[in-house]
């Protein structure tokens, strides 16, 4: 585990010399407060409860858009510069290498939502919100994310080129965005969220089994075996795509 870990630190330190991360940073944090303020301000006006689903609404969202950015050079850019051949002779498994890089990008994602600490804080300030869906929350924040940059990170390990990387991400999420609206279009139609159809629909849903339980309080172990699921699939393919270039 000592490669894992080393890695792992590494890639988490590429990303506060990266120029590219502290613009992502600086979209995402802007993007969230400002969403934050205008709807805190609007539900205060009409006398309601501010809650952080303001918060995690938004993130959701925001996640799943700059993925993609955040994770197109982890393997993309290690096979464009040569260094993969470097890396794949070095007495270090494929494994190791895959994890490794995702530890470092999970950890500067867990950074980015924790800076949304201070939304709850201002809440509990100036009011009385339940902090039931705030722990809950930011548990299903965090395998989301985990989740969504493990499938960013299969997208960078098929190809050499970040643009090209950047593109294979967005299809992913594309693809995941069509599914939940697939779902909610089946469930208009019919009328119901039932059925066997339906049913695949939704569970495959990547925002839905956060919105659905963790945004509202409900920790259910459907929903943690389903980000774990496409965590352990995502890094599995990836393992498999660095090893058939180690043969190559």
């Amino acid at each position: 585990m000592r490669n894992v870990w080393t890695i792992a630190k590494r890639e988490f330190a590429h990303y506060f010399v990266s120029p590219i991360a502290y613009a992502v940073a600086t979209l995402f944090l802007s993007i969230l407060g400002l969403l934050f303020v205008v709807n805190v301000n609007s539900l205060a006006a009409q006398g309601g409860e501010p809650s952080m689903g303001f918060v995690f609404g938004p993130l959701t969202s925001l996640i799943l858009f700059f993925a993609p950015v955040l994770t197109m050079r982890l393997m993309a850019e290690e096979q464009s510069k040569g260094t993969m051949e470097l890396l794949l002779t070095a007495p270090i498994k494929e494994w190791e290498l895959v994890i490794g890089k995702w530890l470092g990008a999970w950890f500067f994602g867990l950074a980015l939502v924790a800076t949304t600490v201070v939304f709850p804080l201002v809440l509990l300030a100036y009011g009385n919100p339940d902090m039931g869906p705030v722990y809950s929350g930011y548990l299903g924040m965090a395998l989301l994310v985990g989740a969504i940059l493990a499938v960013g990170l299969l997208a960078s390990a098929l190809t050499g080129n970040l643009i090209v990387s950047v593109a294979i991400g967005y299809t992913f999420v594309l693809t995941i965005w069509i599914i939940g609206i697939a779902g909610d279009l089946l469930t208009a139609f019919t009328g119901q969220a039932t059925g066997i159809l339906s049913s695949l629909v939704n569970y495959l849903d990547f925002s839905n089994h956060f919105s659905a339980t963790f945004g509202r309080g409900v920790i259910d172990t459907v929903d943690i075996v389903y980000y774990l699921s496409v965590i352990a699939i995502a890094l599995f393919l990836a393992t498999r795509v660095v090893e058939a270039r180690r043969w190559r």
